[in-house]
């Protein structure tokens, strides 16, 4: 049995049984995707689109546009899946008078972080065509719902096939004369009810006419706004939709497939209408809280044209200075990190009973910034632990105790351990704000209650000393 008066005696013992000491990786502090809109206007009105328009056009200002690009050191590069410099994210940005000057704004470290997404459905000429591809963009979007006229015109409420028709012969022709140095490019395309028969031929297409690096194919965003209900019906039945994804997998080329069929519609709302039965306690709203922090878009901004800035800590927007821009966007990072720590700060944790288990702990990673310290990594405690209720507990060679709510995550990955433990495996994360932590060097324990109530405490077996 541990009791509470023997914690500030951990660190000693440990030292004599030879602990390892582990100094966490240190990373610099970054935005996972920074979404930026020049302008909040589109020349469509498609009728899968999730956006509201605004009666009230405004297109960003050039100083404006200039600040904002001081955010670009702080941003992941474009790895796909959403990461990076979002050039434009939910409207049109070739519309705006200023497309080319801002384009030709982006300083070479963009080419790795950059990207945008069009329409092709405003009038463009070839030189408009050859500065848009050849600034310091990494990758284009392009989105493309028909071929066929009547189709595109009923899908996109525009009457400007002809325009788009042209523009994607202009872009080919461009390509053609210069291959060498342009940016990615990637066709997306959602599939409809009104395009599931062009669907084929619009991959095959692209595929021919560009070197493109994939082909999305996916089915609407499904959200409380004024289409959802337009956009539900288009989706189809399980066979329908694997009777498409079949045709198009076998003709062989790059395809991202993000299509999901009615059934997969009806379960998504049977989820989330279920309510969950287990008692509200200090772990499950821990959960709910962590939950938000951990979400992929946590570490985003979002960039309106009217300058203003929205961060996931506050929802509120907020009018981005100009001068010390690079200075906001630091602290508005260091923010975002801190307060991720501190949703995971636990201000008090009483037990009474501490029972000492065996465990074998992995620690996948340990890592630092200028803002916290994260752990992650599984273990396999004792089966008649709650692996889903967890707290981290720090003591550090001063004396200083923190308790820290952990995300219980399950690790398949840990395969080999699952197999000689048959499946009992525990995945953890979590994180604590530098500025609480008081001394150089840290021992870490899980404190895992079991269904009985006591409280069975594992130790990691080594140290970890701050950089």
């Amino acid at each position: 049995m541990i009791g509470i008066s023997n914690v500030f005696n951990k660190l000693k013992n440990r030292e004599n049984n030879e602990l390892h000491i582990v100094i966490p990786e240190k990373q610099d502090m970054i935005f996972d995707a920074v979404n930026i809109d020049t302008n909040n206007a589109c020349n469509q009105r498609c009728r899968f689109c999730f956006t509201d328009f605004d009666e009230n056009k405004v297109n960003m200002d050039i100083e404006t546009f200039k600040s904002v690009l001081k955010v670009l050191p702080y941003v992941q590069d474009d790895i796909g899946g959403g990461y990076g410099f979002y050039f434009s994210c939910i409207y049109e940005p070739t519309i705006n008078p200023n497309f080319l000057e801002y384009l030709s704004l982006l300083p070479p470290i963009a080419k790795n972080k950059c990207f945008m997404t069009t329409n092709l459905a405003r009038p463009m000429s070839k030189e408009f065509i050859k500065k848009m591809l050849s600034s310091n963009i990494h990758l284009i979007n392009i989105s493309i719902e028909s071929l066929n006229e009547n189709n595109f015109e009923y899908i996109t409420q525009n009457k400007k096939f002809n325009t788009f028709k042209n523009n994607l012969e202009l872009l080919e022709e461009v390509i053609n004369e210069n291959k060498n140095d342009i940016p990615y490019l990637r066709f997306v395309s959602i599939l409809l009810k009104e395009n599931k028969n062009e669907i084929v031929d619009l991959i095959k297409y692209t595929h021919t006419h560009f070197p493109i690096v994939s082909h999305e194919i996916r089915t609407p965003f499904i959200n409380e706004y004024e289409n959802m209900e337009w956009n539900k019906k288009q989706f189809m039945t399980k066979d329908e939709t694997q009777d498409i994804i079949n045709q198009i997998q076998s003709i062989g080329y790059s395809v991202d497939l993000i299509i999901e069929s009615v059934e997969d519609l009806e379960s998504l709302y049977e989820d989330n209408a279920v309510q969950s039965k287990d008692d509200e306690d200090m772990y499950t709203e821990a959960s709910k809280r962590l939950r938000k922090v951990e979400d992929y878009e946590y570490l985003f901004l979002r960039i309106n044209s009217d300058g203003t800035c929205v961060d996931k800590k506050s929802n509120e927007p907020e009018k981005i200075p100009l001068t010390n821009t690079e200075d906001y966007f630091k602290q508005k990072l260091f923010d975002l990190y801190e307060n991720k720590a501190n949703v995971a700060y636990c201000q008090k944790f009483e037990y009474d009973n501490v029972i000492k288990g065996s465990s074998f702990i992995m620690m996948d990673n340990l890592i630092e910034n200028d803002a916290i310290l994260e752990l992650n990594g599984w273990c396999c405690p004792d089966r008649k632990v709650n692996i889903n209720k967890l707290i981290i507990r720090f003591t550090g060679a001063n004396g200083d105790i923190h308790y820290c709510y952990a995300s219980t995550k399950i690790r398949p990955d840990a395969d080999e351990f699952k197999q000689k433990e048959e499946g009992w495996c525990g995945g953890y994360a979590t994180y604590i704000a530098k500025s609480k932590l008081k001394s150089e060097n840290y021992t870490v324990d899980f404190l895992y209650k079991d269904y009985s109530g006591d409280t069975i405490c594992y130790e990691w077996d080594c140290s970890i000393k701050l950089n």
